[in-house]
């Protein structure tokens, strides 16, 4: 291989594509599903429930799909040997997506794996985040630090959770939704019952509730992440009944065709800013304004969205109802871009959701273990891309307990994931003229363990973009 480093592209000249920014939702499934539109034949289509995907709408509306925006091996890229097995690829990391956030966009505006934040329904190890792990209750992102990559910074961490419910610290809590407004504050559900202490009273707080911590009671950094919480300043907006009444209202069908009349458990949360906001008392006397919520349940299988506007109703998206009224048959995940696997109808609910517009360029091995010795190709790797011509580098990844890959930042602003990791050298050029493509694993000799990070670079609108990165284990 030839070595060229990133920065020698800069003197390329290539034409103008299309725009990467799509309107659209970043959400997650509760079960592996596939994305409507095959991911042009690629395994990308196959969606994790440990992976974020996003839901684009096609100008026009001649579409509805979605698609993986971050596949497992870029989070097993970011987090390094988290959990200290001397691997980089473990499937189950973080289990589910159980809710997503998001405060300041990135150079793009929109959303990218440094900017988004997420809360896993399984805690990631601590072997390389020094300690403070992704956990259940945690509502954080993966990023580089002063002491390295693989960090874990926190936009609201369990402890402040607990301390806003007026419980101990260390109480285990799992946060299933999650929204979030300057100006508003931040509104959450919890995956399980449990009895609170706040400024409210001595009661229990149930799985279906929305709770809010009004702005006032919360101090912010200057990334719009949470600083300090006051004590016991939780307040339900909605009780579990309430969010029953919404989507008994809301007249959405199920996988099975059948009339979806209880929350149970509420799963993802986020603002509808079509509707307008209401007055909250609190439970001082000083009142905040509450928004309407997009939401989902666990009822909701065929993925379908709500809202708590107008009393409870499907949700009316860019391109139609995203669910089926009572009446009208199934709700088949298709009013939520997939592709049912059975031919019918997807048997998830939407696990998490965030509003939010943002750059798709993913790389992901069909594989992500080599053997050694392997022929070059003996895995295919699958790329979707914003534009139609991609370069492919290829970097050794540190090995052994505890390893992690370095990345770093330059000076352009990249939109679709902000970081390089060097020294990389080139390996190939990719077409992908329908948005997808595919390319071989490189060849790797007999008795050469390592790791490899693959990531792939193209020109969008004069600018240079990166894609997330993926990593291969060798054994």
């Amino acid at each position: 291989m030839s070595c060229r480093p990133l920065l020698s592209l800069l003197a390329l000249t290539l034409p103008t594509v299309l725009a990467a920014q799509h309107p659209g939702f970043l959400l997650s499934f509760s079960l592996l599903e596939r994305s409507a539109s095959g991911s042009g034949g690629t395994d990308l289509a196959w969606l994790w429930p440990n992976e974020i995907h996003q839901l684009e709408f096609a100008p026009g509306c001649v579409g509805t799909s979605t698609e993986k925006w971050a596949p497992r091996t870029a989070f097993h890229a970011l987090a390094g040997d988290e959990n200290g097995d001397v691997a980089y690829w473990r499937p189950g990391l973080f289990q589910h997506v159980d809710a997503l956030v998001t405060t300041i966009g990135g150079p793009g505006g929109g959303a990218n794996l440094r900017t988004v934040f997420w809360s896993p329904s399984q805690a990631m190890g601590t072997v390389v985040s020094g300690g403070n792990g992704l956990r259940p209750g945690d509502t954080g992102r993966i990023v580089r630090t002063s002491a390295g990559d693989g960090r874990v910074e926190y936009f609201l961490s369990r402890e402040q959770v607990n301390q806003s419910l007026g419980l101990p610290l260390t109480t285990a809590v799992d946060v299933d939704a999650i929204a979030f407004a300057p100006s508003l504050g931040v509104f959450f559900s919890l995956d399980s019952d449990i009895n609170v202490n706040t400024a409210c009273g001595t009661f229990l707080l149930r799985d279906g509730d929305v709770v809010a911590i009004a702005p006032y009671d919360l101090t912010y950094t200057i990334d719009m992440r949470i600083n300090t919480v006051a004590t016991g300043s939780a307040v339900v907006v909605h009780t579990e009944a309430q969010m029953d009444a919404f989507v008994l209202n809301a007249t959405v069908t199920n996988h099975f065709g059948g009339n979806v009349t209880s929350c149970w458990d509420l799963e993802s949360l986020d603002i509808d800013w079509s509707a307008p906001l209401t007055w909250h008392p609190g439970c001082t006397g000083l009142a905040f304004q509450v928004p309407a919520f997009l939401f989902s349940t666990e009822m909701m299988t065929g993925a379908s969205i709500l809202t708590t506007a107008n009393l409870g109703m499907i949700y009316n998206g860019p391109c139609g109802p995203m669910g089926t009224t009572w009446g009208n048959g199934m709700t088949t995940g298709a009013q939520t871009g997939l592709f049912p696997p059975n031919g019918f109808t997807s048997y998830s609910f939407v696990n998490a959701l965030v509003t939010e517009p943002a750059c798709r360029y993913v790389l992901e091995p069909r594989q992500p273990n080599l053997a050694t010795p392997s022929p070059a190709g003996a895995v295919t790797i699958d790329i979707a891309s914003p534009a139609p011509m991609n370069w492919v580098f290829l970097h050794f990844a540190p090995m052994g307990v505890g390893a992690v890959p370095a990345s770093a930042t330059f000076p352009p602003a990249f939109a679709c994931f902000p970081d390089w990791y060097p020294p990389s050298w080139f390996y190939m050029m990719v077409a992908t003229p329908n948005g997808f493509g595919s390319f071989p694993s490189p060849a790797i000799p007999p008795n050469f363990p390592c790791k490899l990070l693959l990531q792939s670079i193209t020109v969008l609108n004069g600018n240079l973009e990166l894609s997330t990165p993926m990593m291969f284990d060798v054994p």
